[in-house]
């Protein structure tokens, strides 16, 4: 029977290996020549926000008179918000304001834990309501 040290030699390399020791490039180096706009853009609430309020407003635009967009977020325990107002907290934050069982709420959450869910809903044509996304200081109403 082979002993430990003998044993050694033929185990696998490791999976992960530290940037600069093997040969690797340097992330650090990479993101530093990267455009600071570029490395952030997908990474920023405000773009995911700017980006759900151009979907959902070319969806409307599609509809028919009597219906209308409805975003719910869905919630860990299974709860959903009835959306009124999206809107970005910080790089990462979003704030989401709406209705939860019948009681208006405001949620605050990272944009990597929020779950989005769109469908349509009949209405009277003068019953139509906005929904409001806030980016940037501005708001988008759709």
């Amino acid at each position: 029977m082979e002993d430990a040290n003998e044993k050694k030699g033929s185990l696998r390399s490791p999976y992960i290996s530290l940037p600069g020791i093997t040969g690797m490039p340097d992330i650090g180096e990479i993101l530093a020549h990267m455009p600071a706009e570029a490395h952030h853009r997908f990474e920023s609430a405000g773009e995911f926000v700017k980006r759900l309020a151009h979907r959902v407003q070319k969806w409307r635009e599609r509809l028919a008179e009597d219906e209308q967009p409805v975003i719910l977020c869905i919630l860990a325990n299974g709860s959903s918000i009835e959306v009124r107002s999206v809107g970005e907290d910080g790089h990462s934050g979003v704030v989401v304001e709406g209705i939860v069982d019948g009681a208006s709420c405001m949620f605050v959450s990272h944009q990597a834990s929020l779950q989005i869910l769109c469908y349509t809903q009949k209405v009277e044509p003068e019953e139509r309501r906005k929904i409001g996304f806030h980016v940037g200081g501005k708001e988008i109403e759709v």
